[in-house]
């Protein structure tokens, strides 16, 4: 989402207050020197050590020295570095892995969400459209006039009974506070004439255009009908809310912190901020010097800003960021053939017959943007959901690397869940990765073919078939729109079974190795990381996990209840819990 944290006023207060500190918008310097302490000695005895090495082999312990990992053996072998001062861990038979790599996430985007919305998200258990309309309308009567009210994860796909509202049906409903109804998928939302007056815009306020553009949706007169797609208006609509409500610096860094510690909690030790910002970058920092973090890249729309490998060891940039199209649940991704027309394509998603999702960048704005890319040195994140998206991304990168030959660019292909075998092929050829957001197939797989047909739609998220093509694939949640769970991931991508039961396109159920591998080490390498993270090898930074399990042991149906006990970043405990 287009700067939104730049909109929060915590955030301007920030930079004007940390000596040294770049004004809004320009270049930030970058983070604090201190970073994540790093454990002494600490020995891990007496587990099971999964460790997603070339072989995918098991050991008993493992030896951390000042945040390394330094013996990869049995316990005889890491007890011999015992000293007094030593930190021994005893796993008692628990599994030992490398933490999760996250290569796609909204940080500052799920702070907000998180801290100043209503969750109606359907991963959330909000399924029910009666009830969520009942949850909307008594917010509404116990707000105080003039309050602004957001509800964020509204999904008519997921959420039975509902249908996307117009300006008009919200002013009924609000018609003295600014109300806006937040899409799961972020990519969409609904406001009344309060919000759009909050905002002052208007039936004269021009789209706006590029990398993060969108549509104010109108009616044949002209006039905002309420609909808003893709970050752009979104972030123009919440700007002056989201100043007036954040609080202080120190709220925001105690609220990313919170974030990072969610994140261990599910066994993320790197994450990658999908849309990073200087003021992000900052905040990042500071939390790194003052609480300690996890490992942080991003990807930044004004790229040209982070020098190659900006930062420090533990918040860095990585590479540019650019939208093709929007969300495959709000009609807005660019195919080469369009929805299938029914009642849920045309009456619940508003999508007309007919209709193809017109690309958010021409060919010659993502030519251009993958070969600055690529002559610059950097890499890339693209998000490109449908296949005429992908298609483009493809062309782009092809002609750039024509341009400015690179061996190891590593750009990325975000969510991708159409990419076709030909196009895999291609991706192989040209050097390209792919990231799969396996809750698509989980939380939607029900619906997906509903809107696609069988064929396509039992192919979504093509995994097996990126293995095949020899393509580097991962996983992501891309919080806040799905659950931050990267064992259910794992369970999905093995299993391909929806929250209904169906199991969506078996021949693209991967192992239960290959699942591993493609939220630790595949990640890692995604992110330029994979000689420092991403497997228990020694000379990597020790950033482990303890589970109450191992996955490679329980039935692929049940991963998802396996429980994270501990998780380590360079080997000092970032949160425990059950051991």
């Amino acid at each position: 989402m287009r700067a939104l944290s730049r909109v929060l006023a915590a955030f301007a207060a920030f930079t004007a207050s940390v000596p040294g500190a770049a004004a809004p918008g320009a270049a930030a310097p970058p983070p604090a020197a201190k970073e994540t302490p790093r454990a002494g000695l600490r020995l891990f005895v007496n587990g099971t050590v999964v460790t997603v090495d070339g072989k995918m082999s098991e050991a008993q312990a493992v030896a951390v020295r000042d945040g390394r990992i330094v013996v990869v053996g049995t316990n005889e072998e890491v007890l011999k570095l015992k000293t007094p001062e030593a930190a021994v861990v005893d796993l008692a038979g628990k599994t030992l892995m490398p933490g999760f790599v996250e290569v796609h996430t909204h940080p500052i985007l799920k702070m907000v969400v998180e801290s100043y919305t209503v969750d109606i998200r359907p991963t959330t258990g909000h399924t029910d459209g009666a009830a969520i309309w009942a949850t909307i309308r008594e917010t509404v009567a116990k707000a105080k006039p003039g309050q602004y009210l957001v509800f964020f994860g509204w999904d008519p796909l997921l959420q039975k009974g509902l249908k996307n509202p117009t300006r008009k049906e919200l002013d009924a409903i609000a018609p003295d506070n600014p109300l806006f109804l937040w899409g799961t998928s972020v990519h969409i939302g609904f406001a009344n004439t309060a919000a759009f007056r909050y905002a002052g815009i208007d039936r004269n306020t021009s789209d706006p255009t590029g990398a993060m553009g969108g549509t104010f949706g109108r009616d044949a007169d002209g006039e905002l009908n309420g609909r808003i797609d893709q970050g752009g208006p979104i972030a123009m609509l919440l700007k002056p809310y989201l100043t007036k409500v954040i609080g202080d610096p120190q709220q925001a860094t105690d609220a990313v912190y919170r974030g990072w510690l969610a994140n261990a909690r599910d066994g993320v030790t790197t994450v990658s901020d999908a849309v990073l910002l200087d003021e992000a970058m900052l905040l990042y920092g500071m939390v790194a010097g003052k609480q300690g973090s996890i490992r942080v890249r991003g990807y930044a729309i004004d790229y040209q800003k982070y020098p190659p490998g900006r930062g420090t060891e533990m918040v860095q940039a990585t590479g540019g960021k650019l939208f093709v199209d929007g969300s495959p649940w709000t009609g807005t991704i660019t195919m080469t053939k369009p929805y299938l027309v029914n009642d849920t394509t045309v009456k619940v998603m508003d999508t007309p017959a007919g209709y193809v999702q017109k690309p958010y960048v021409s060919q010659a704005e993502l030519d251009a943007f993958v070969g600055d890319i690529l002559r610059t040195k950097r890499s890339a994140a693209i998000h490109a959901e449908g296949d005429a998206a992908i298609e483009m991304a493809l062309d782009a990168v092809e002609k750039g690397l024509r341009a400015y030959p690179t061996e190891d660019h590593r750009i990325r292909l975000e969510h991708a869940p159409m990419i076709r075998d030909d196009q895999l092929a291609r991706a192989k050829r040209l050097g390209v990765q792919v990231s799969f957001l396996m809750a698509h197939v989980r939380y939607w797989g029900d619906v997906v073919t509903t809107l696609v047909g069988e064929e396509l739609g039992e192919r979504w998220c093509p995994v097996g078939s990126a293995k095949k093509a020899g393509v580097n694939y991962s996983f992501h949640f891309d919080g806040p729109t799905s659950p931050n769970r990267p064992l259910e991931t794992l369970q999905t991508a093995t299993t391909r079974r929806t929250v209904r039961g169906r199991v969506l396109g078996p021949s693209e159920r991967i192992s239960v190795d290959d699942a591993i591998r493609g939220y630790t080490v595949n990640a890692a390498y995604q992110l330029f990381l994979d000689k420092e993270v991403g497997s228990i090898e020694v000379g990597k930074a020790a950033d482990l996990i303890v589970l109450s399990e191992n996955p490679r042991k329980v039935d692929p149906e049940k991963i998802s209840g396996i429980k994270v006990l501990a998780t380590y970043v360079n080997g000092k405990e970032y949160w425990r819990e059950g051991m």
